[in-house]
C-alpha cells in the first residue's frame, strides 16, 4: 500500500470527509518544532468544503505517530467554524471575502457586534498572529474544493516568492484570480510577507478530494523546509498522484473573465461542465433572469458553479505560455516598471508612488499584460480608466 493509499474502509463509501454537527476546533493541531520554517494550513475557510480540514487532521495524526524529517512546524487551523458545523458556504457573507486590509484592522479596534463571519475572522487571526510571532520564514497554503468537477489546480498570487512556491505542486496554476476577489486570506497574507498559495483539491463531495488536499499539504511541507527533503515517502507519493490526475492540462493559465452574479439574478448553471472543459466566444454557459449567459471569449471555463451560495457563476482563464514566465521574472529582476509611464496611455498614480492609471481605450489590452509581466495587479473595477500596482514582496 502506497503511502496516500485508504484502506478498503476509507473508501467504501462516498460519504463527505466529516459529518455534520461536528465543532471543529480553531487550532486543529500544531507538530514539529517552533525553531524552523513554518507553514500554517488552512482548512475550510468556506464551511461547504470540507476536505482540506480532513487531510489536515489524517496529516497530523501521521506526523505524531512518525515525526522523521521534521525540522519545522505545521499549524493547522480551521476557518469558518460554523459553516463546517452547518455545512454551509457561509452563515452571513463569505468568508474569504472579509481579509481586506480595511476590514481587518476595523474588527482589530472593535469590540463588536459583529456578524458571523467577523467573528471567525477575529479569532482566526489572533490564531495567525500567535502561530507567526517571531518568525521569519513563514509559508501559507489555504485549501479549498469546487462546486464543479474536475482535477486540481492551484490559485497564485503571482509574486515570485508566491511563485517559486506554487511551481512544486504539479497542478495547473491559475494567477489573476486576486484581481477579481476582494478580501482573500491568501493575498492579505501575502501583503504581509508571507509566501503563499491557494489549493482546489476538486469537487466538494468527491472522497478523493481529501486525497489530493493531503497530497498538496504533503508537497508543501518539503516545499517550505518544514520537512528535510527525501526522508518521508508520503511527499512522492504525493506527487504522483497529482501528475496522474492532471493530464496534459496547462501548467499556468491566466484569468480573462469572471461572470459574477448579482441579486436577483436567478444564475442557473448549464450541467455538465468541469473545470477546465473548453469553451468557444458565444456558447451557452448558463441562464439567469435576463436569458441565456455566454462566455465571452474562447478559453478553458474553471469554477462552474453548481451550488446555491456564492457571487462567481464561473471564470474564463486561458494559457500562458511558458517563455512569459522567464520574462516577467527577468523584468521585475530589472525592475523595468521605471520606463513604463512612457506607453500610451499610462501616467504615473497621482497619490501614489508604487501605482500607475492606464487609459485602456489608448494603451488597450496590451498594456496590461505589460503591467502584469511585471508584477502589477489591477485595484480598480473594470473601466476605461484602470489603477495598476505593484504587489508587495515581490522579490
Amino acid at each position: 500500500m502506497s503511502p496516500l493509499q485508504r484502506t478498503p474502509a476509507e473508501v467504501a463509501g462516498p460519504e463527505p470527509p466529516a459529518a455534520p454537527g461536528r465543532e471543529w476546533p480553531r487550532l486543529l493541531g500544531a507538530v514539529g518544532p517552533a525553531a524552523g520554517p513554518l507553514l500554517i494550513c488552512f482548512g475550510g475557510m468556506h464551511g461547504n468544503e470540507l476536505s482540506g480540514a480532513a487531510a489536515l487532521e489524517r496529516i497530523l495524526i501521521k506526523l505524531r505517530q512518525n515525526p522523521t524529517g521534521l525540522r519545522g512546524q505545521l499549524v493547522a487551523l480551521i476557518g469558518n467554524r460554523a459553516g463546517l458545523q452547518q455545512r454551509r458556504r457561509y452563515i452571513a457573507s463569505d468568508f474569504n471575502r472579509h481579509w481586506t486590509r480595511e476590514r481587518v484592522a476595523r474588527l482589530r479596534a472593535a469590540e463588536g457586534p459583529f456578524e458571523a463571519e467577523d467573528r471567525e475572522l477575529v479569532e482566526l487571526d489572533r490564531e495567525i498572529a500567535k502561530a507567526t510571532a517571531s518568525r521569519s520564514k513563514v509559508y501559507a497554503l489555504d485549501l479549498h474544493s469546487t462546486s464543479g468537477e474536475g482535477p486540481a489546480f492551484c490559485i497564485l498570487e503571482d509574486t515570485l516568492p508566491n511563485r517559486r512556491f506554487a511551481l512544486n505542486l504539479p497542478v495547473t496554476i491559475v494567477v489573476g484570480i486576486e484581481e477579481e476577489l476582494i478580501g482573500t486570506i491568501s493575498h492579505f497574507l501575502t501583503e504581509q510577507g508571507v509566501v503563499t498559495c491557494g489549493f482546489e483539491a476538486g469537487q466538494h463531495d468527491d472522497p478523493y478530494s481529501a486525497d489530493r488536499a493531503e497530497a498538496a499539504v504533503w508537497i508543501m511541507l518539503e516545499a517550505s523546509g518544514v520537512l528535510i527533503p527525501g526522508k518521508r515517502p508520503e511527499v512522492q507519493a504525493a506527487r504522483e498522484l497529482l501528475v496522474t490526475q492532471t493530464g496534459r492540462l496547462p501548467h499556468f493559465t491566466e484569468l480573462r473573465y469572471r461572470h459574477n452574479i448579482q441579486p436577483g439574478d436567478e444564475f442557473r448553471m448549464k450541467p455538465g461542465f468541469r473545470n477546465f472543459d473548453a469553451v468557444t466566444a458565444g456558447q451557452p454557459l448558463a441562464r439567469d433572469s435576463h436569458g441565456p449567459v455566454v462566455s465571452p471569449l474562447t478559453g478553458l471555463i474553471l469554477m462552474p458553479l453548481y451550488q446555491p451560495l456564492g457571487q462567481d457563476g464561473f471564470f474564463i482563464v486561458t494559457r500562458v505560455q511558458p517563455i512569459f514566465l522567464t520574462l516577467s521574472a527577468f523584468a521585475r529582476h530589472l525592475r523595468l516598471e521605471k520606463v513604463i509611464h512612457l506607453l500610451p496611455g499610462v501616467k504615473r498614480h497621482p497619490e501614489r508612488v508604487d501605482a500607475f492609471v492606464v487609459d485602456t481605450q489608448i494603451a488597450r489590452f496590451l498594456a496590461l499584460k505589460i503591467f502584469h509581466l511585471l508584477g502589477y495587479r489591477r485595484i480598480s473595477p473594470l473601466g476605461r480608466m484602470l489603477t495598476m500596482a505593484r504587489r508587495k514582496h515581490d522579490d
